[in-house]
C-alpha cells in the first residue's frame, strides 16, 4: 500500500492522506493470506517519483495499491487502484465518494475488493471484520487521524501533540476505540524513549489498552499494547507472550506485534 496522494491542494491536509493510508494498510493486514508491506517501509516512497516496478522490487511486492484522497468538509473521495508490479497492468480501480461518517465502511470495502481481485483466500472471520457498517463521528475521526500523524513522528513533542488529539477524539466519541489504542501507543513511546519513567507511563498504557479491548476484544493492536505493559513493566512473560500471540492471531501482519 503506497501512500495516498493528497489532492486537496492544501498541505495542511497531509495528515488526512497519511491517516487514510494507515487505516487502509491496517485493514489489508487483517487478511492472513496477504503479505502486507509495513507502513514504515511504504512511507519511504511518499512523494517519490520512481518507476513503479523499481519501487515494487525494492519492497519485494508482487502487487501495489496506490491512489489519492480529497477531503472537502464532511465529504471525501478516495481513488484506489491495484497494479500488477511485474507488468504494471491495472487489475482494478474504483472511486469512492462518501460522507466522512461512512469512511470505515469505505475502507473495509476497498480491502475486500483488493482481496477479491488478487483472488486470495478471505476467511469468514476476516470477512466479518471487513464488513463494518459502523459510522464514525467526523470530528472525533479527524482528531484521531491528526493524533496518528503526530504519533508517527516519534518525537516527544509529536507524541504529546498526539495525546492531546487522541483525548480530543475520545471527548467527541467515548466509544472511539482506536483513539484509546492511540493513547496507549503514546504512553508506550514516552516510556520507551525515556521521556517519562515506566511508573508514570505503563499503568496508563494498561488502562488505555483495556478500555480499547472493552470496546472491541478483537483489536490486535490493543492486545499488543497490553503485552508491552506486561513485558516491560510487570515483567509477566507468560501474560505478555499470550497477548502477543493473540495480537498476531487477530492481525497476522501487524508489524509491532512481531517486533
Amino acid at each position: 500500500m503506497l501512500p495516498l496522494e493528497n489532492l486537496s491542494g492544501d498541505p495542511n491536509q497531509e495528515y488526512f492522506a497519511d491517516g487514510m493510508t494507515d487505516e487502509l494498510t491496517t485493514n489489508l493486514t487483517k487478511i492472513k493470506s496477504l503479505r502486507v508491506i509495513s507502513r514504515t517501509s511504504a512511507m519511504k516512497y511518499k512523494n517519490v517519483r520512481k518507476p513503479l516496478a523499481e519501487i515494487a522490487s525494492a519492497l519485494h511486492a508482487e502487487a501495489v495499491v496506490q491512489g489519492s484522497v480529497v477531503r472537502y468538509g464532511d465529504k471525501l473521495r478516495i481513488t484506489a487502484q491495484l497494479i500488477d508490479a511485474r507488468t504494471e497492468r491495472h487489475l482494478w480501480a474504483e472511486d469512492y465518494n462518501r460522507d466522512l461518517r461512512d469512511v470505515v465502511a469505505a475502507q473495509d470495502e476497498i480491502a475486500r475488493r483488493i482481496a477479491q481481485e488478487i483472488r486470495t483466500t478471505v476467511t469468514p472471520g476476516e470477512r466479518a471484520q471487513l464488513t463494518s457498517q459502523r459510522q464514525v463521528n467526523p470530528e472525533a475521526y479527524e482528531a484521531y487521524l491528526r493524533g496518528r500523524y503526530f504519533w508517527n513522528k516519534r518525537t516527544e513533542e509529536g507524541t504529546k501533540k498526539a495525546m492531546a488529539y487522541f483525548e480530543q477524539s475520545m471527548g467527541k466519541d467515548a466509544n472511539g476505540l482506536l483513539a484509546y489504542d492511540g493513547l496507549a501507543n503514546c504512553w508506550i513511546s514516552l516510556g520507551w524513549y525515556g521521556y517519562l519513567s515506566p511508573k508514570e507511563t505503563y499503568p496508563q498504557v494498561k488502562a488505555a489498552a483495556m478500555k480499547a479491548l472493552e470496546l472491541d476484544a478483537t483489536l490486535g493492536e490493543a492486545h499488543t499494547s497490553l503485552a508491552m505493559a506486561n513485558m516491560n513493566y510487570d515483567w509477566d512473560w507468560s501474560d505478555a507472550e499470550r497477548e502477543f500471540q493473540k495480537a498476531i492471531e487477530l492481525n497476522p501482519n501487524y508489524a509491532n506485534a512481531h517486533r
